[in-house]
């Protein structure tokens, strides 16, 4: 049996804390909807006694190694950092509460400077680094760090705005809940043996996200200019819930005070309504339209009116909730999707057209595509009422005539976007050729079930799923379901280079014949094989499959410890279209 070592030692628990804390942050982002491969990682800085090193580091031993010599200038960098902010020069009357505000000022000066050096170090641009301010664990100020993929981090709606005055201001839902996971974990510090008790990280998920969302939208009060919005998400909850005369309620509340330069106010309330007065508001929610939306300063509702087209986004200080069915709504900005709720569950929004996924199907698919059109036609389907699906197809001419007993075939002309979108209100689908030509509508696809659908969504992408599944003509279906949700369809895995793929063979099967291995090695080039198994011939599979017993044998022998299904298996789906 291998034993447990802590080379770096801080306390005895270090590594349980480190690979709870791995878990549940994962969780936690999965659950709102990102997948960013986060990280976690402690730091700590030797305050007494006597121990090999001043700074120690407890990580993912897999993963890339941060060394000491990493972090020599940390230091000097905090100190710098403290004396360059303005807030450092501040003085309270009383001492005692001078004294904790310097303190804590320092101790987030030396959590920015790890974020700043750990990100700026080789191999780990790609990553964002966040850090908590440090708690005494034994004889060291321990900091939590979870890094998190930046392309990820980028590819997440956000606002611009990071501090409002002397307020930090979260950016968006993912950040709210990566400070609330620190937040939590650095809490979790000050409990004797932190890592003894697995439930050391409570609260879970959940209420992570929850608390989280809370956090966010009081953020996005302040830019708004409301400084009191603590309840602001319970506020939204409530209105996305109340019926309006037996109906699902709907409407559109602007968030921008009342001066604002960027609202144009077309029915002014000689009596504001105080927005605590769910019902009231909920009523005034029934006024908002085309014309005019319900206006609020955050604490009252002042009127109509609407968004000037002259707002500059830069400035962030105009949001806007949807709400959109009974206990959904949406926060956005600038016509920018920030947040989605339904029933009183946030995530992250998932109901954008993924435009770049798009084009790249159209040029994999079509050879003679008008893009922009195809692009203009997705777009307008997108505005439907209660769902939609727009069907391209290669050969548009004859599947219309094939499916005709169940739609109506018409003479092939484009349909301006406006048109596209009138007719989507009918069940069925448009049919278009990759021109942007209509062939026909209220299209109801047909096909053989064979276990690939979905029996949590509705029947728009399963006849979808089945149709494709059918191997008709090249064809796009774009699903625009009534509760949000954007599918486009099929969905192809990216292509690769067939190079990488070769290279990432040829380096595990080199270094699963070394003896003794270097297990580290292996195992991060049996995961870069792994990310590739879709594209794996079946002599390649084999090669590594036995290659990957040979070294578990090994492993057996003479660590008595072996691991199981590291095994790959080639797709059927795979073919030369996916060789870049």
């Amino acid at each position: 049996m291998a034993k447990r070592y802590i080379q770096q030692f801080m306390w005895g628990f270090q590594d349980i804390f480190r690979g709870a804390l791995d878990s549940e942050a994962k969780t936690a982002l999965e659950a709102v909807g990102f997948y960013g491969n986060p990280r976690a990682t402690l730091i700590g800085f030797r305050v007494s006694g006597e121990h090999d090193f001043s700074i120690c580091i407890e990580q993912n031993q897999d993963e890339d190694q941060f060394k000491q010599s990493d972090l020599a200038s940390i230091k000097e960098l905090a100190l710098r950092k403290y004396q360059n902010n303005p807030e450092s020069q501040g003085i309270h009357s009383d001492p005692r509460a001078h004294e904790m505000r310097q303190k804590y000022l320092l101790n987030r000066a030396r959590a920015d400077a790890l974020e700043e050096t750990l990100g700026a170090l080789p191999g780990q641009k790609q990553r964002l680094f966040l850090s908590a301010t440090s708690v005494r664990v034994g004889d060291y100020e321990v900091h939590v760090v979870i890094s998190v993929d930046q392309s990820a981090v980028a590819a997440v709606p956000q606002i611009t705005t990071t501090r409002r005055d002397r307020f930090s201001i979260r950016p968006s839902l993912l950040h709210a809940v990566l400070r609330r996971i620190l937040s939590l974990a650095r809490k979790s510090l000050y409990l004797p043996d932190p890592g003894s008790n697995m439930e050391a990280l409570e609260p879970k998920a959940p209420e992570v996200i929850r608390t989280a969302a809370e956090a966010f939208m009081r953020d996005i009060m302040y830019c708004a200019g409301y400084w009191f919005g603590s309840n602001a998400d319970t506020l939204m909850n409530t209105l996305s819930a109340l019926p309006y005369e037996g109906r699902a309620g709907s409407g559109r509340l602007v968030f921008a005070k009342s001066n604002n330069p960027a609202i144009n106010v077309a029915v002014k309330l000689r009596t504001p309504v105080d927005t605590r007065q769910s019902l009231a508001v909920r009523k005034l929610l029934e006024a908002s339209g085309p014309e005019a939306d319900v206006l609020s300063d955050g604490g009252n509702v002042y009127g109509l009116g609407v968004v000037k087209s002259d707002y500059d986004p830069n400035t962030e200080t105009v949001f806007v909730v949807t709400f959109t069915s009974r206990g959904a709504w949406e926060l956005s900005h600038a016509g920018v999707a920030l947040l989605t709720v339904k029933d009183g569950t946030p995530s992250l929004p998932t109901h954008v057209l993924d435009e770049d996924y798009f084009i790249s199907l159209v040029n994999r698919l079509f050879s003679d595509a008008d893009k922009a059109t195809l692009l203009e036609a997705a777009r307008a389907a997108g505005k439907h009422r209660h769902g939609a699906m727009l069907v391209i197809s290669a050969d548009a001419a004859v599947e219309a005539q094939r499916l005709s007993p169940q739609s109506w075939s018409v003479e092939p002309a484009r349909l301006s976007p406006e048109l596209v979108t009138q007719l989507t209100d009918m069940d069925g689908a448009v049919l278009i050729d990759p021109t942007g030509h209509c062939h026909a509508i209220g299209v109801i696809l047909d096909g053989t079930a064979r276990g690939e659908g979905d029996p949590a969504r509705g029947s728009r992408l399963n006849n979808a799923v089945r149709y494709l599944g059918s191997e008709p003509p090249p064809t796009i279906v774009v699903v625009y379901s009534a509760d949000g949700d954007i599918d486009i369809l099929p969905r192809l895995r990216p292509r690769v280079s067939k190079k990488d793929v070769d290279h990432a063979v040829v380096t595990y099967l080199a270094l699963a014949v070394e003896r003794p291995p270097s297990y580290k090695s292996a195992s991060r080039a049996w995961d870069a094989v792994k990310a590739f198994e879709f594209y794996l011939g079946e002599a390649q599979c084999d090669a590594l499959n036995d290659a990957s017993n040979e070294l578990e044998d090994w492993r057996m022998q003479n660590d008595g410890i072996r691991i199981e299904d590291r095994l790959v298996k080639p797709n059927p789906k795979m073919n030369d279209t996916y060789w870049l």
